[in-house]
């Protein structure tokens, strides 16, 4: 069951399952061009920076709630229909910023489009874990961030150069095509076997994997049926999850993970991206948020591909580095601009070093830390507490999420723009060395054998302290 034709099935469901990811890319982007909107007055909206930047950050916050129902839809009704579900707050949210111009319908269309947003983190990446085989499984998950992309570059895109009706109408339009092309998919035979239908999850299992071998598939399936009994074994609550010591040193991974994927800035950069470019670049911001756009799917595209060849480790490790050193570059030029200030013309010779941070951190940040995190959090957990750390590490993503969006414009108004782009940069310095010395790695292994090499770790872990024990021991007896 290793040839291409057999995996046709899950490339395709795949691709119509990850295409939710887009709207999550536009909710992110649609701000850079409306706030210009906004402050020219084209889009009849009369709003002052306050409530643009909680405008802009309350899509965040709306993901919190949106991963606790995803976690609970998933484990109640499957993943399947979770996927649907994910759809519908999305589009009351983008009709709701379609026909309004008042502010607060306004903050609850957005918090509505989080919770939309929250749903699809949670159980998108279960999903395609769950029925991806181990050989392309990070490909698979690497879609995410190119729909991501995709979203992002029709705001980037279109966004400046039509009027803000028909930007919301687009907006509207990608959660209800993202609903019609995923109504054919297969359930994941993980949540049958979860509770014990064999026969059902086998039928899906033969669909997904292209297999019309029926005792080959009984054998397969048999085998994960029992990874699955030997998880659901335990119970599967936030509590246990977070006090469990099998579960502990995933939790501190996965904890360390979203912090670099989020506390980097790549939301904010983002969602005032027209912004940081029409006070940098010599190039115009809507060309530059186009460029950024068109780069920033180029790299998703060319990640999927390098996700075959080169562990999840490696990618992050290059990744992290590059961010790092991109954002040190773009908080320089803003630290000479606003603080050592310049003369216009040296920093006229400059003006395209921003744009070249930007588009740097953008390719880097696409091709490890942009998605592996959320691949990661889906294969270290076993099923047991899967939608519970799925879901849990989601809702701190928002939080980290919240924090730096609604800070962003704060921050740069007391401190300057530098010091935004320093802090971010700091962390991600702090991110190389957390991988280096933390983060496993987990290409081409199936999700059974990474959890048996938790396991394993666990198990080595505590010989060494039984072994630090008897040392200590002896010492004092020694005394």
């Amino acid at each position: 069951m290793s040839k291409l034709g057999n995996r046709i099935v899950q490339y395709i469901a795949g691709i119509c399952v990850s295409f939710a990811f887009s709207f999550t890319g536009a909710t992110i982007s649609w701000p850079s061009p409306v706030i210009p909107k906004i402050k020219s007055g084209s889009a009849n909206l009369q709003l002052t920076d306050t409530q643009i930047s909680w405008m802009v950050a309350l899509a965040a916050l709306g993901a919190l709630p949106g991963c606790y129902i995803g976690h609970v839809l998933s484990e109640r009704v499957g993943r399947r229909r979770t996927i649907f579900c994910a759809a519908v707050p999305g589009i009351i949210g983008a009709l709701m910023i379609l026909i309004t111009k008042m502010p607060e319908i306004m903050y609850i269309a957005r918090i509505l489009m989080g919770i939309s947003n929250g749903i699809t983190a949670v159980v998108t990446m279960i999903y395609l874990t769950e029925i991806a085989d181990k050989e392309i499984r990070g490909a698979l998950g690497m879609l995410v961030q190119v729909m991501i992309n995709l979203g992002a570059l029709a705001m980037y895109g279109i966004g400046p150069f039509v009027s803000y009706n028909v930007l919301n109408s687009i907006l509207t339009a990608i959660p209800i095509f993202n609903l019609t092309i995923s109504l054919w998919i297969p359930e994941s035979p993980y949540y049958h076997l979860k509770d014990g239908r064999f026969a059902a999850a086998k039928k899906e299992f033969m669909i997904i994997k292209g297999c019309k071998d029926v005792k080959r598939a009984e054998e397969e399936l048999s085998v994960i049926r029992v990874h699955v009994r030997d998880s659901m074994e335990n119970k599967s609550t936030i509590k246990e999850l977070l006090t469990k010591e099998r579960y502990r040193k995933a939790v501190y991974i996965i904890i360390g993970l979203k912090v670099l994927q989020y506390m980097t800035g790549s939301l904010a950069i983002q969602s005032y991206l027209e912004v940081i470019f029409r006070q940098s670049s010599s190039i115009s911001g809507p060309y530059a948020s186009i460029v950024y756009g068109f780069v920033q799917l180029g790299a998703g595209v060319g990640a999927t591909f390098l996700a075959g060849y080169f562990g999840r480790r490696i990618l992050m490790l290059i990744s992290c580095t590059g961010v790092a050193v991109s954002l040190s570059i773009v908080g320089l030029y803003f630290y000479l601009q606003d603080t050592m200030l310049i003369n216009s013309e040296t920093l006229s010779s400059i003006s395209t070093v921003p744009l070249i941070g930007i588009l740097g951190f953008n390719i880097l940040y696409t091709v490890g830390l942009g998605n592996i995190p959320y691949i990661m959090q889906a294969e270290l957990f076993p099923i047991n507490v899967k939608t519970v750390a799925s879901s849990g590490a989601t809702m701190m993503a928002c939080v980290f999420n919240f924090a730096v969006t609604k800070s962003y414009q704060g921050i740069k108004d007391v401190f300057g723009h530098y010091t935004v782009f320093w802090s971010f940069a700091s962390i991600a310095y702090f991110g190389v060395l957390f991988i280096y010395f933390f983060v496993p790695e987990t290409k081409g292994k199936t999700l059974e054998e990474i959890q048996e090499y938790m396991e394993e770790s666990k198990l080595e872990m505590e010989m060494l302290h039984v072994k630090d024990n008897i040392e200590l021991s002896r010492e004092k007896s020694n005394l």
